[in-house]
């Protein structure tokens, strides 16, 4: 069935999206806000993919496995953070934040539409369970894209017209 497929593409994109928050949250650890908020946007990403799973077993689908060792991460995220702390807030590090942003965007848009597919061919195959976790992890990631876009505004004023 070729809705393993799609539950494997969704989970794909949920576990992307939770590293790249990492990422962002590293690379802007001065920017509290944004620092919490994309480990927090993170782990409920990573909680998305997980619910996924017995879905992708009953289909017969196989999953993406975690590509980078705990410890290389973990070194990664070190250094993005201190290089965070050294530069500072800069203009420079504000149209960073904006390209990371915008990425962050795209990314949840990406996930956001793999529910729907997901959904629909849950949907197809009367699959009550999969419509229901939908229901749930579509609004958390609909919830995420309202908040980077909101920061995109924020940002946007800030680094594009105050410097």
């Amino acid at each position: 069935m070729k809705l393993a497929k799609g539950i494997a593409q969704l989970h794909e994109s949920e576990t992307d999206l939770a590293d790249e928050y990492g990422h962002v949250a590293d690379r802007h650890a001065v920017e509290h806000d944004v620092y919490h908020m994309c480990h927090l946007l993170a782990a409920q990403c990573r909680a998305h993919a997980e619910a996924l799973r017995p879905f992708a077993e009953r289909y017969g689908g196989k999953l993406r496995e975690g590509e980078a060792p705990e410890l290389w991460e973990s070194l990664m995220g070190t250094i993005r953070r201190k290089n965070a702390e050294l530069l500072g807030r800069s203009k420079e590090t504000g149209l960073l934040l904006l390209r990371d942003l915008r990425q962050l965007y795209l990314m949840a848009a990406e996930s956001e539409l793999n529910w729907w597919m997901v959904r629909q061919g849950a949907m197809a195959a009367r699959d009550k369970e999969l419509a229901e976790l939908f229901e749930t992890c579509h609004e958390e990631t609909w919830n995420q894209l309202k908040w980077v876009k909101t920061k995109v505004k924020e940002a946007s004023a800030q680094v594009l017209v105050g410097g």
